[in-house]
């Protein structure tokens, strides 16, 4: 009777917090879809469409909290779900199945089925869910290794992670074993049929990442004055330039002034995809990051060697300078054009790279820094022995 009256004191606190949107009824700032199925933004909801997809929000885990999902079905055969203790984050809709546990949204299923089971693993002990064109509150909690499944007000089930359960009989049952305490959270659109709406996704409890959103004014301008700068002075050292000037190399093992201006060129997008992959699938955040001025200082320090990917080696294929100028400025306008109007959260999502994870706005940093690196190559090239006067 103790143990009892404790968790209910223990809900009674919980749930007298203040949920904290997740989605803000806008659009899908903070989350990212994968799979061929969508979630658009109606009227404040988010609706399921076009086929098995999975919606997660990127922007960190959650465990020790609740989650709170107020949805609505508009058929009997409606199926979607809620996935949690996803360990990273989801590359397809499967990931989602088999590496985290899926919080049925089914009215027709089986008990081990419908809404507020944990997917052929744990089974509601009643059905509280309302019929279709009505709201639903379910309220997730993780506690540790403790699921528990609120719908409407009736708690529906209650999942410890090591307790037995049924042995998996079919391809598309998750792969059983334990989940982590704290995961990845994430939206189901089951099938092109089915119709959900989702108009509240929150959490309560714990601490939630920084809301996010566009990088401040002042973040967008260093961008871009560092952007436009080294775009001048690329240009301004490669202009005017001799065929000769253009072609000559220190060593047989060192690249001339055109082979540079080429690996720029190769560079501008290679480096950029550092940037959307870090929008595509944000990496865990770090403990720890360096200071944008030391990801700067690095890239731009000469004395630490580097060896240039495959992709982004000069192999000659403009054989026009003029044109090679153009290039680099086509691709430079094309990068500038995106930093003055991305809407993107680059300082909540992450990137892994040479430097080791840093937020997609220091990613943004690494190409007019590895401009500077080969500006400064360009110099040495005009400073060594034999360069054409």
């Amino acid at each position: 009777m103790r143990s009892l009256l404790l968790l209910a004191a223990a809900s009674s606190l919980l749930f007298a917090a203040d949920p904290v949107p997740l989605f803000n009824g806008k659009d899908l700032s903070g989350w990212t879809m994968v799979g061929p199925g969508r979630f658009v933004v109606e009227n404040g909801t988010l609706k399921t469409e076009g086929g098995m997809g999975l919606l997660y929000y990127h922007r960190q885990k959650f465990g020790n909290q609740t989650l709170r999902i107020v949805f609505k079905t508009t058929g009997e055969k409606d199926n979607s779900g809620v996935y949690i203790r996803m360990p990273e984050p989801p590359p397809d809709p499967w990931y989602g199945v088999h590496n985290g546990y899926e919080v049925q949204i089914q009215a027709g299923g089986d008990e081990w089925h419908s809404t507020g089971s944990l997917y052929s693993l744990a089974k509601v002990s009643k059905r509280a869910q309302k019929p279709a064109g009505e709201w639903n509150t379910m309220d997730i909690q993780l506690d540790g290794q403790i699921t528990r499944v609120t719908l409407n007000g009736e708690l529906v089930n209650e999942f410890k992670g090591d307790q037995p359960v049924p042995e998996r009989k079919q391809w598309f049952e998750p792969v059983r074993g334990r989940r982590p305490d704290t995961g990845y959270i994430g939206l189901q659109n089951h099938d092109e049929r089915a119709q959900v709406y989702f108009k509240e996704v929150s959490i309560i409890g714990g601490n939630l990442a920084p809301a996010g959103g566009p990088i401040s004014k002042g973040d967008r301008d260093r961008a871009l004055s560092y952007y436009h700068a080294t775009r001048k002075q690329v240009i301004d050292a490669v202009s005017g330039l001799s065929e000769a000037q253009w072609k000559f190399k220190p060593a047989d093992d060192k690249w001339s002034i055109r082979d540079v201006l080429e690996h720029l060129v190769l560079a501008e997008a290679g480096i950029f995809e550092l940037v959307a992959a870090g929008l595509r699938r944000s990496a865990d955040k770090p403990e720890t990051k360096p200071k944008d001025e030391e990801i700067v200082a690095r890239i731009k320090n000469r004395s630490r060697p580097a060896q240039a990917p495959e992709q982004m080696r000069p192999t000659g294929k403009w054989t026009a300078n003029e044109a090679l100028i153009d290039e680099f400025k086509i691709r430079r306008d094309k990068s500038l054009a995106w930093v003055a109007q991305t809407q993107e959260d680059l300082c909540n999502t992450y990137t892994k790279s040479a430097v080791g994870v840093i937020d997609t706005y220091q990613a943004l940093l690494l190409i007019p820094a590895h401009t500077e690196r080969h500006l400064a190559q360009i110099n040495e090239v005009k400073g060594s022995a034999g360069y054409p006067k």
